[in-house]
């Protein structure tokens, strides 16, 4: 058994009864598939720009910093095939120029939001056809920087086959655009 593999199999077993110990508000039982990468190793770039390329109807994304080339395009060609794109990006670290792509992806069409709302719009996340029963929902310490990608210690969890985590992401997805404001041109 691969490593990712055997990792993702032993989290999938164990997670229940951690949640359930804790005493987690939201324990879903462990029927997902579930792939893990890392960096430096594993091209995470890549993946996030697969699973979006996949995308058939939407594609959420809540950034912290994004400025990531090859991501941007992964998102401007669904566009390109009519996804509806939306993106949630910290807007402290917008102010800051850490989000780049947010005015030419709102200029194209995506609908954009910046979070203000809390100290830091932290979550790094690609909700992929959240409403669809083939939905992936990507999240973990992974900023959509080429940074990350070279030179940082980092990780993404890709989730998919689970509906009831799906939504708990999409949920949450909906609960932070609405404490954000819409991206408006300076």
């Amino acid at each position: 058994m691969k490593p990712n593999a055997w990792l993702a199999a032993l989290v999938l077993a164990v997670l229940p009864a951690v949640a359930q110990a804790r005493g987690a508000v939201n324990a879903h039982p462990a029927c997902a598939q579930v792939q893990v990468a890392f960096t430096p190793g594993d091209d995470i770039e890549a993946l996030i720009v697969r699973r979006i390329a996949a995308a058939r109807e939407n594609v959420r994304m809540q950034a912290y910093l994004f400025t990531n080339a090859r991501i941007a395009r992964a998102l401007f060609g669904a566009l390109h095939r009519k996804v509806a794109v939306e993106v949630i990006g910290d807007a402290g670290e917008f102010a800051d120029g850490g989000l780049p792509w947010l005015i030419p992806l709102a200029r194209a069409g995506a609908r954009v939001y910046l979070d203000a709302s809390a100290a830091a719009s932290h979550n790094k996340i690609v909700i992929v056809d959240g409403d669809r029963a083939g939905a992936s929902v990507v999240t973990g310490s992974y900023n959509f920087t080429r940074a990350a990608q070279e030179r940082n210690a980092e990780n993404v969890v890709v989730i998919s086959g689970n509906r009831a985590i799906t939504d708990r992401f999409v949920a949450n997805f909906l609960a932070r655009r609405a404490e954000s404001r819409p991206f408006a041109e300076p």
